[in-house]
């Protein structure tokens, strides 16, 4: 079923202001986000109850074999979600973590020099195939780069996944030279949600409690979710610092 990433952004956000908490925790609910995609061997629920005490390794196959039966397009990034992460690139080599079918990697293959597409899902068949990209296989918890190895690294829609998210934002900021580029949903916590998300943030403070402000950074919500850009260098910091710091 073709379900465009406005159309279900809008339904979530409907779900978010005005469905009761006691509806939105119900079995009801959680039976109908199962649905959405056919068979499971644990559904969302049990997942949120499960997901920080499953090893790696099963909870990476989870999600390699998750096929939802609504169909949002190529990517799950708005118009303006996309265009807010392509003027926030830095440098010639960049990083896209947990890439998917690399729709983003192959925008930026055309003006950068060296782009590199990394997911999970890569081992199991499920990646990009455009040419100019590199390929690779690669947990956003245990990166397989050196250090600062990129000048921009790219993360969307992949913090609300992640078992470890401080652990996950170490190793982002560990590889990038230059800049931190990250988009993550607005979404308010539920037990029964129409996505695998466990992590939630309806805040700008719910994403920087883990951020930290100490390093210099934007944040603002465009096209309905929050992009952050973090410098990981003086001089970049420096231009940051002189313009606004906070938003949304």
């Amino acid at each position: 079923m073709r379900f465009s990433r406005r159309a279900s952004m809008r339904i979530n956000d409907l779900l978010d202001q005005y469905a009761p908490p006691a509806l939105r925790d119900s079995k009801l609910m959680g039976a109908l986000a199962r649905k959405m995609y056919g068979s499971l061997r644990v559904d969302l629920m049990e997942l949120r109850q499960r997901a920080f005490y499953l090893p790696r390794a099963e909870y990476a196959a989870f999600y390699q074999e998750l096929q939802s039966k609504f169909d949002q397009g190529v990517t799950d990034l708005t118009d303006e979600s996309l265009a807010g992460v392509l003027a926030a690139v830095r440098g010639g080599r960049v990083l896209d973590v947990a890439c998917g079918l690399g729709y983003l990697s192959a925008i930026l293959a055309r003006d950068h020099d060296t782009v590199v597409g990394c997911d999970v899902a890569v081992s199991a068949g499920r990646r990009g195939h455009d040419p100019a990209v590199r390929w690779c296989d690669g947990n956003v918890e245990e990166l397989p780069f050196r250090d600062g190895a990129f000048d921009t690294v790219i993360s969307t829609h992949t913090l609300e996944h992640v078992q470890h998210l401080g652990v996950a934002l170490d190793e982002l900021r560990r590889v990038a030279r230059r800049r931190l580029i990250v988009v993550v949903p607005r979404q308010r916590p539920y037990l029964a949600t129409f996505n695998p998300h466990i992590h939630f943030f309806p805040y700008e403070f719910s994403l920087l409690a883990w951020t930290g402000t100490e390093r210099a950074h934007t944040i603002d919500l465009v096209g309905g979710d929050w992009l952050y850009v973090e410098d990981q260098d003086r001089a970049e910091a420096r231009t940051v610092l002189g313009g606004a710091v906070g938003g949304g």
